[in-house]
């Protein structure tokens, strides 16, 4: 059986990162990302036949093209990425694939599916099935079923698909992966590495999952319904096999160690750290993590194995903001945090939200004050998108805050679709805008920045950290099916 894994952007379309929870325009990183779960797809399909995975994200083809290339490959089966806000041409570019190809079954996963299930699946019937949840093992367990050429996909827990009588079925829900160091290492073979570089030094880079799974309880987080509340951690060995391949195998020196909280087990991140300095390898790395899981020692530590920035989930200046939120978190911890990183020589990136519940201009504009003190390197700001099955999600329905006529609306790095008791969805991108240019246009900053990240001053690159402001062009958003 032949498998052909699709990031579905085409071209001159705007390209969307599609990678577990995070589902943004690329100019909202200012980069595009390495689809890192197709790649590990990638690895799990090679056991049924010749795989293909083209990502249109930056192999950029017309419908024309990318329907010539699956013919040409003869594919049995094509996977397709998807997320919210890319969800109306995801979707028309399934919907082309099985007009022009009946015979080819055609399978969807993501964040979107996981949290829509039937109700999303029922909107396009061009699809066969989908995978609800973590996809590895559903979507292995399916292709050694379509490999053996049976129709009996009852027992494939994580799935709804269409039977023989076009009926829709839901399997019941799979459970998590205990042991994250049972999925093969993702097959970077299948990707162009060269093509995935940073904004910041041109230089190529990949995500290697160090874990999934986060305990906090916020009330706008989607990692909950999609990785479940245990943190399951891989393997400090795995981690460097897979990090030892990238340096030896595909000259990659940058990574990001994709976690939804990297210093949660901070035993963990002091091994690994040490396992790195004593490993040899040479290596630039960034993450991410909650402000009050870092200290002084594990910041030392990630510094001497080559962390240069830390993303941060600071969300807002209010504490009552905070706590409508469920952040369990206090405005006092970011000065203090910011300020361990600097001395420890780790760069800053503060993540905030605005529209949240409880949220008003005069608490957008108390945030702006309280990130333009802080000290961060970069800043990156969201709107509170309610997204299904998560307790914001359940609160806007019930209150008739949702102003969104389609799924591609429910956008993190979008326009606001929130109209709370006291908020507009354009109030909240003024506040957006406003934190963006105050923020990035301060002297200062420009100063300091044009000083270390020169290369971002040069043309493209300046393209994208415009657009990553939302001050560049508008994107065009594409039809539904």
């Amino acid at each position: 059986m032949r498998t052909y894994l699709l990031n579905p952007t085409l071209k001159e379309q705007t390209a969307y990162i599609r990678e577990g929870r995070c589902m943004q325009k690329a100019s909202s990183w200012a980069t595009v990302w390495p689809p890192l779960t197709l790649a590990t797809l990638g690895a799990i399909a090679r056991e049924w036949g010749p795989v293909r995975l083209l990502d249109g994200n930056v192999e950029s083809l017309t419908l024309a093209g990318l329907l010539e290339d699956i013919a040409r490959f003869e594919a049995d089966l094509v996977l397709v990425n998807t997320g919210f806000p890319s969800i109306d041409n995801d979707m028309a570019v399934a919907a082309a694939i099985k007009q022009a190809r009946p015979g080819t079954r055609v399978v969807a996963f993501g964040v979107f599916f996981t949290m829509l299930e039937q109700r999303g699946f029922a909107e396009y019937p061009a699809l066969d099935a989908v995978l609800v949840g973590e996809p590895e093992v559903t979507f292995h367990e399916l292709g050694a079923a379509l490999a053996a050429e049976s129709a009996d996909w009852s027992a494939i827990a994580g799935l709804i698909y269409r039977n023989a009588a076009q009926e829709v079925v839901q399997t019941p829900a799979r459970s998590l992966l205990d042991d994250l160091d049972s999925l093969p290492r993702p097959d970077r073979a299948l990707l162009h590495n060269d093509l995935y570089r940073l904004p910041h030094n041109n230089q190529p880079f990949t995500l290697v999952n160090t874990g999934r799974g986060c305990p906090y309880p916020c009330i706008y987080c989607i990692v909950n319904s999609y990785y479940g509340r245990k943190c399951r951690q891989r393997s400090v060995a795995a981690i460097l096999k897979e990090v030892r391949e990238c340096v030896e195998q595909y000259g990659i020196h940058e990574f990001l160690f994709w976690e939804e909280v990297f210093t949660l087990d901070q035993e963990f991140v002091l091994g690994f750290c040490t396992a790195l300095m004593e490993s040899g390898l040479k290596i630039n790395w960034a993450a991410t993590t909650r402000m009050d899981r870092v200290n002084p020692e594990i910041l030392a530590a990630m510094k001497q194995a080559g962390c240069y920035l830390l993303g941060l989930g600071i969300e807002s200046g209010d504490q009552g903001i905070l706590d409508n939120a469920r952040k369990n978190q206090s405005v006092d911890l970011a000065p203090r945090v910011v300020a361990m990183c600097r001395q420890a020589g780790i760069r800053t990136m503060g993540h905030f939200i605005f529209g949240l519940p409880g949220e008003t201009l005069a608490t957008g504009e108390k945030t702006i004050q309280y990130m333009l003190g802080l000290g961060l390197d970069y800043m990156q700001c969201y709107a509170a998108v309610p997204y299904p099955k998560t307790v914001l999600g359940e609160l806007a329905l019930a209150n008739g805050w949702i102003t969104a006529a389609r799924w591609s609306q429910y956008d993190f790095g979008g326009a606001s679709i929130l109209r709370t008791d006291t908020l507009q969805p354009g109030d909240v991108d003024r506040l957006r805008t406003q934190a963006f240019r105050r923020f990035y246009f301060r002297p200062r900053f420009l100063l300091r920045r044009l000083m270390t990240d020169a290369s971002l001053w040069r043309a493209p690159q300046l393209s994208v950290f415009l657009q990553w402001m939302g001050l560049g062009r508008k994107q065009r958003i594409g039809k539904m099916t």
